[in-house]
């Protein structure tokens, strides 16, 4: 009869939280993959360096009706090779902004964290200001790949 408990326990603790918590992944491409680095990268405007859309425009994802995309190298470089499967340190920061096309008001970011295909090989973030205190955040994000699997690799924004 003891054996039933502690099977419950050891898979309740193998099924985790159901809120979001750091994925535990450390550092990839520079950026902190917990939810508080992302967070802090977003704020602090470093991806802007990168290649991005020319300017901000209409979209049809759920993020909001006005966004304007930024790609690492590691992408853009995956991107226009045609890679079916995109590398570990692939990085998208989409800007999310209000209707008026010029107040900010969060940021997505998505990075690729595992080898192969799969939505387990992505983090997806998303957060909005001005405290990012409620954020999406996490592999395989429930919310999130949905809409990403229409996408090459979950990745659905073309190169500018």
């Amino acid at each position: 009869m003891r054996a039933l408990p502690l099977l419950l326990l050891v898979l309740s603790a193998a099924c985790g939280p159901s809120s979001s918590v750091d994925e535990g992944l450390g550092v990839i491409q520079g950026i902190d993959t917990s939810e508080n680095g992302i967070t802090a990268f977003v704020r602090s405007g470093q991806y802007t360096s990168w290649l991005a859309e020319p300017s901000v425009h209409e979209t049809r994802a759920p993020h909001g009706s006005k966004v304007r995309v930024f790609f690492n190298d590691v992408v853009a470089r995956s991107l226009r090779d045609g890679n079916a499967t995109h590398p570990v340190g692939s990085i998208l920061v989409k800007e999310l902004f209000e209707d008026d096309g010029k107040t900010l008001r969060g940021h997505a970011l998505d990075v690729k964290v595992a080898e192969g295909p799969g939505k387990d090989t992505w983090i997806f973030y998303e957060g909005f200001g001005p405290d990012y205190t409620r954020n999406y955040y996490g592999r395989a994000h429930s919310t999130c790949h949905g809409c990403h699997s229409d996408g090459k690799d979950f990745v659905t924004s073309p190169l500018p």
